[in-house]
């Protein structure tokens, strides 16, 4: 099933920032957020390996019939049909984030995965971080959920990444069980 943002245009891109101020003055805990799951995958490589989230079956079978394992694969993998600024203009703003490396690949870059790989976690993350800049009372949570091949200099690149990206948006209060949109508005945490 194909789905698209309903209405015309980016109805829900501000909508955050149009609640009553009720309910921007409640704890998150309490608010339903919009999500999407295996978030970013509206895309992967076909032309990549079968990734490290799979099984050793899984992996065989797709080394055996490559064309038509991915073709299979491919189905289930793209669990998403929305790009990521399609998702955040339709009002999504949780994430569900599996991420990897590719062990093959020298260097510590991180790709989006579900099966196969996707786009790099850096493109996803500035895409975000445009969308925020356009819409200053947006947040949003990003949950990395599912980490692959990745060891301890993947997970300091990843937090380097998310502070480099985000810098100043990024809320650093631990105490989250009563952090509300009106605080993080006057912080401009995003």
């Amino acid at each position: 099933m194909r789905t698209r943002p309903a209405g015309i245009g980016n109805v829900n891109a501000d909508w955050m920032g149009s609640l009553p101020s009720k309910l921007s003055a409640m704890p998150l805990k309490y608010l339903a957020v919009p999500g999407s799951h295996d978030s970013f995958t509206f895309w992967v490589d076909v032309h990549a390996p079968v990734g490290p989230d799979q099984k050793a079956y899984v992996k065989y079978l797709a080394t055996m019939f490559s064309v038509l394992a991915k073709k299979v694969m491919v189905k289930w993998s793209m669990t998403q049909n929305l790009t990521f600024r399609e998702q955040l203009d339709a009002g999504i703003r949780y994430f569900d984030l599996r991420v990897s490396s590719k062990p093959s690949e020298p260097g510590s870059d991180i790709y989006f995965i579900h099966g196969l790989f996707g786009h790099k976690v850096r493109d996803g993350l500035l895409e975000i971080n445009s969308f925020l800049g356009r819409h200053k009372k947006e947040v949003v949570f990003l949950d990395f959920n599912h980490y692959y091949a990745m060891d301890a200099e993947h997970h300091v690149y990843l937090i380097h990444m998310l502070q480099q990206v985000f810098g100043s948006k990024l809320c650093s209060d631990c105490a989250v069980e009563n952090i509300t949109l009106n605080f993080l508005w006057e912080k401009k945490y995003q």
